[in-house]
C-alpha cells in the first residue's frame, strides 16, 4: 500500500512538471452523424443517425506546431440497417411459425474509443490557432442494442409485423472497430494555456462491423426460402461518422 501511494505521487510530481510546457489535459463533447456502408447486395442501410462522444483529451506538445493527441473517449455512434431476416414467433392458435421477412434495425453501439492522432497547428495569429490532424483509432464495443421491426409473410399470414425493442446485439457486432481520423479546426486562447478548441473530423471506419453472416436474400429483399435459416452471405460493411469537435484544453 505504501509502495503503491508513493509510485503515485511520484507520478503525479512528474506529470505535474512535464504539464507546465509539453502536456494539456481537456475534455471534450462532441456530437456525430454515423452511416454504415455495406459491402454487398444482401443488405443496405438506411439514413444516417445522431450519436456523440464525450472524455478525456491529452496532447503531448513535440513542438510548438506538432502535438500528438490521445485520449479516452466514450462513443456512442448507430444506423439503420435493412437486412433478409427469418424469426420465429406464435401465431394465432398457439403454433410456433418462422416467418421469412425482413427486418429494419436502428442499431445503437458503444464504444471506449482510444485515438492516436498527429496534430499539425500553426502559430497563434492573434488568439486563433489553426490545425489538421491525422492518425488511428480503436474502439472497443461494451454495448450493441437495437430497435427492430421485422415484416413477414407465412402460409396463413401475408404482411404482418412484429417490432422489439431494446434487442440485445452484442453478438452480432464486432469486439473491436478500427477507424482512420482525419479532420481539423481551430484553438481560441482564453488565458494562459487554457484554450477553447472546435474542429470537424471524418471518422472512418476500416473494418467489419458485423460478426455474423445473414440469411440469403430474394427478389423482393426477403429472406429466402431455398436456404431455410443458414446465414451465407456476408453482412460486410464499414460505419463512418462525421464529428463536430467541441472542447476545452488545460
Amino acid at each position: 500500500m505504501k509502495k503503491t501511494t508513493l509510485l503515485a505521487v511520484l507520478f503525479a510530481l512528474v506529470l505535474g512538471s512535464f504539464a507546465q510546457k509539453n502536456f494539456q489535459l481537456g475534455l471534450h463533447l462532441s456530437p456525430n452523424i454515423g452511416w454504415i456502408k455495406p459491402d454487398g447486395s444482401n443488405i443496405e442501410g438506411d439514413g444516417a443517425k445522431l450519436g456523440y462522444s464525450f472524455g478525456v483529451i491529452a496532447d503531448f506538445n513535440i513542438s510548438e506546431n506538432y502535438i500528438l493527441s490521445t485520449g479516452v473517449h466514450l462513443l456512442s455512434t448507430g444506423f439503420t440497417l435493412i437486412k433478409p431476416d427469418i424469426q420465429t414467433f406464435t401465431d394465432n392458435s398457439g403454433s410456433e411459425v418462422d416467418g421469412y421477412g425482413k427486418t429494419v434495425s436502428n442499431i445503437r453501439l458503444n464504444y471506449v474509443e482510444l485515438p492516436v492522432t498527429l496534430k499539425l497547428r500553426t502559430n497563434e495569429i492573434g488568439y486563433m490557432k489553426y490545425y489538421g490532424k491525422v492518425g488511428f483509432g480503436l474502439g472497443v464495443n461494451y454495448d450493441a442494442t437495437a430497435d427492430e421491426e421485422f415484416s413477414y409473410t407465412t402460409t396463413t399470414t401475408t404482411g404482418a409485423t412484429l417490432t422489439n425493442d431494446a434487442v440485445d446485439y452484442d453478438d452480432e457486432i464486432n469486439l473491436f472497430r478500427a477507424s482512420l481520423i482525419i479532420g481539423g479546426g481551430i484553438e481560441y486562447n482564453l488565458s494562459g494555456n487554457t484554450s477553447l478548441i472546435a474542429g470537424v473530423t471524418f471518422n472512418n471506419g476500416l473494418n467489419n462491423i458485423f460478426s455474423k453472416d445473414v440469411n440469403k436474400a430474394d427478389g423482393n429483399g426477403n429472406a429466402s426460402t431455398i436456404l431455410g435459416d443458414e446465414r451465407t452471405e456476408s453482412a460486410k460493411s464499414i460505419n463512418n461518422m462525421i464529428v463536430l469537435n467541441v472542447g476545452i484544453l488545460f
